[in-house]
């Protein structure tokens, strides 16, 4: 809808928003936005309209977050827009701000594409909580020996990271809770010349991995039983360019979601310690916790959604998890968060 709409009449139904330059003379209008809210039900922004000669000043995102405040603050969880497929711009905007393409429709001479988004939830603890990353375990055994072979040693400086591992590498990534270690493993088999650094807070799956990893002289894996926490802490800034979160705990309970490792606090170490257009990959077979980590990377100025897919990324080997999900009827999604 061009900037010429009747003001008055959508005051009259629905939500609007101005922005205008306080620089001009009477203030005038130089973009709005139009929206419908319903309680809990997926708002519709129906009209994002900047002024022509004001566009590519970043109005249109920020009348879009103003919106999603105001709806988030309403109850409403998610939100809905649309755009004709002859607007490239906004075709590529809209992705980077956390939008999903959920399909095209014609009808009237106009193909429109429609998106959705998952806002982060009211409620976004800042600070971290203790156990965030799971407790270890212990079933009557003590760790294998072979484990200091292997162990990160967190004392030590951590620059330059690469003078952790016995061969010489280059990229260095992160892979939280390895479960098994099957994922590891074979990423560690198959990138020879990237470090990789495993951590896992339950005894059992340490001793699998280090058996596997001995077993097969991996010398590009560094591995640490304990929290992922003091792991982010002791990472020099932007020292990864990759990080693995996969089949991670749900925290099925409400009331236990704030101890999801997807989380603000979580996303701001993940910020920290990754270079400049590295990525983090997410997969779950969870919807809940998938449309939390959406919306919480959405809500994130430092990460936006690369892809979100059913399918899995390339030379990918599954896991003992993904299996299981499989098994009992569960689809599994690879979401891909990328470093601003």
């Amino acid at each position: 809808m061009p900037m010429d709409l009747d003001l008055a009449a959508a005051l009259r139904s629905r939500r609007v928003l101005v922005a205008s330059d306080a620089a001009s003379e009477g203030g005038g209008v130089v973009g709005v936005i139009v929206f419908d809210l319903e309680g809990e039900a997926p708002a519709l922004i129906d009209t994002v309209a900047v002024a022509p000669d004001r566009q590519g000043r970043g109005i249109g995102p920020r009348l879009i977050e103003a919106a999603e405040t105001e709806i988030r603050a309403a109850g409403a969880g998610r939100v809905t827009l649309y755009t004709n497929v002859k607007m490239a711009a906004n075709l590529a905007l809209y992705p980077r701000l956390g939008y999903r393409e959920t399909g095209r429709v014609t009808g009237d001479g106009f193909r429109r594409v429609n998106f959705e988004k998952t806002l982060a939830p009211r409620i976004a603890l800042k600070a971290p909580v203790d156990g965030l990353y799971g407790r270890r375990r212990v079933h009557g055994h003590t760790i294998d020996p072979t484990y200091d072979r292997y162990a990160l040693d967190l004392e030590a400086p951590a620059a330059p990271l690469v003078r952790h591992f016995e061969v010489p590498v280059g990229a260095v990534r992160l892979e939280v809770g390895f479960g098994g270690g099957e994922h590891l493993v074979h990423h560690a088999r198959s990138a020879p010349d990237v470090g990789l650094i495993g951590v896992e807070p339950f005894e059992s799956g340490m001793m699998r991995a280090v058996r596997d990893v001995a077993a097969e002289g991996l010398a590009n894996v560094r591995l640490y039983l304990g929290d992922a926490r003091r792991v982010l802490e002791w990472l020099p800034d932007g020292a990864l360019d990759r990080v693995d979160i996969l089949y991670p705990d749900p925290w099925h309970k409400k009331k236990h979601w704030k101890r999801r490792f997807v989380s603000v606090d979580g996303l701001d170490r993940l910020a920290r310690v990754l270079a400049p257009g590295g990525v983090v990959r997410f997969a779950s077979d969870i919807p809940s916790y998938v449309a939390w980590t959406r919306a919480h990377a959405a809500a994130h100025p430092a990460f936006a959604m690369g892809e979100d897919s059913a399918t899995p990324w390339e030379g990918w080997p599954g896991t003992r998890y993904e299996a299981k999900a499989f098994r009992e009827g569960r689809t599994p999604r690879y979401l891909t968060l990328v470093r601003a």
